[in-house]
């Protein structure tokens, strides 16, 4: 059966049903009902999707006898088997139904619930990834076992060469499960099925280690940044360890200048949505950490008051030409545009070729940021506030292998504490 689900829009029900091009892209086909969204309308609205699941294919087209729908998924025998009756939802989801589909009506759902970035996050990893494998093997959602998930995890980090399809790494694998168990949570929400199979199969991942520049090589980036657009998107990454989204989302209301404060608490990032480049605008950060303020130091002050000096020219300069509609951002050009995410990108890519610098991403100046600061020796907990980590774990993941002075520190104590022997040589054993 087709996943879908209800919407309302202008008063009146539509059913959503979640279907597919022919070059295997998705699509949400809306159906009207016609039933108005009033009270006690709920249960035929609900009659209503399940007739459209039934009575429509895959590609939106409606079932005749020329494209009748492919037959029942297979179903295996033994313990773990999808029984008759099974338990149904609202929407008419249930055990019985292709695990595979089930992950596309899951997905549904997640469209509302989530950003369009997270959102196409989501749509990768179901739709080009789980849905295909899963699909042909023709797994129930009650029949899924912990097995299953092992050869799925197993398969994809292999990959089959022979076929053009390349080994994934550990964290690409991750998010796939990640996908799945927060849908399997869902089902058990949902009454569908009593345990989570993915529980304790989470793949192993590989250690992150980003890249970095040294002080010296940070000093020249910022030096060949100077003047030109980039440079305050520079700065801010390499001093305050800012992502580009962070950057980018500055506005100047998150500028206090008699306070000396700069607080993170808008973003602008963009993403590839059904075919189309969205750009996202958010009074959010990438998790609650992140919604931090920082002290404004006097060097950064000085420069955004000529910046704020020198958009206010531009706006008047312009007149009617200058884009008000991002007014409010630090990050524009001269007619008052935003400066787009990928402008940084590769603009920053550009700058290091150009100068025969060590090439890094835009991002790595954030590892350089926390590089500086623990050769500073600044302790672990003060570098997860700066740079606003949910926890402290994941600094010390990712920065650990840089701690080299605390090691030192270590050395250094241990040496003092138990100093070995004066010598010469070593015994044999």
């Amino acid at each position: 059966m087709l996943a879908g689900h209800l919407q309302t829009k202008k008063g009146y029900y539509y059913a959503v049903l979640n279907c597919k091009h022919p070059d295997g892209t998705r699509f949400p086909k809306w159906i009207a009902t016609g039933i108005p969204d009033k009270k006690g309308n709920k249960k035929a609205a609900e009659e209503a999707l399940i007739e459209f699941r039934t009575t429509y294919n895959e590609y939106g087209e409606k079932i005749t006898s020329g494209n009748t729908p492919p037959p029942p998924a297979r179903r295996r025998s033994g313990k773990g088997s999808a029984k008759s009756g099974q338990k149904k939802n609202a929407a008419g989801i249930c055990g019985d139904m292709l695990f595979a589909d089930y992950m596309l009506a899951w997905l549904s759902y997640k469209e509302t619930e989530v950003d369009p970035v997270t959102f196409t996050g989501y749509c990768d990893s179901v739709e080009n990834h789980i849905y295909p494998y899963f699909k042909e093997k023709g797994i129930t959602l009650a029949e899924l076992s912990s097995l299953d998930l092992k050869e799925f995890y197993k398969q994809e980090r292999l990959g089959d060469p022979a076929h053009g399809k390349p080994a994934k790494k550990g964290t690409t694998v991750a998010r796939y499960h990640a996908n799945i168990h927060a849908a399997l949570e869902s089902a058990i929400d949902d009454g569908l099925i009593g345990k989570n199979v993915s529980n304790h199969q989470r793949p192993k991942t590989e250690k992150f280690v980003g890249s970095f520049y040294t002080p010296e090589e940070a000093m020249e980036c910022m030096r060949l940044a100077e003047g030109t657009r980039l440079e305050l998107a520079v700065y801010f990454g390499l001093f305050y360890g800012l992502r580009r989204g962070e950057v980018l989302g500055l506005r100047w209301d998150a500028v206090d200048f008699e306070a000396g404060t700069l607080t993170i608490r808008h973003i602008v990032t963009s993403t590839n949505l059904e075919g189309k480049h969205v750009l996202v605008e958010a009074d959010r950060a990438k998790t609650k950490s992140s919604l931090r303020t920082l002290p404004l130091v006097a060097s950064f002050a000085q420069r955004l008051r000529a910046l704020k000096e020198q958009q206010a020219y531009n706006e008047k300069l312009c007149g009617n030409c200058y884009n008000q509609k991002y007014k409010g951002y630090l990050f524009v050009d001269e007619m008052g545009n935003l400066i787009l995410p990928n402008a940084v990108t590769d603009g920053f890519a550009k700058l290091l070729s150009d100068h025969g610098l060590r090439k890094i991403r835009f991002h790595d100046l954030r590892h350089s940021c926390a590089s500086l600061l623990l050769k500073q020796g600044v302790p672990m907990k003060q570098i997860q506030e700066w740079l606003g980590h949910s926890d402290i774990s994941t600094t010390a993941n990712i920065y650990a292998h840089l701690d080299s002075q605390s090691k030192q520190l270590s050395a250094a104590t241990m040496e003092q504490a138990l100093p070995l022997p004066e010598s010469g040589m070593a015994r044999r054993w």
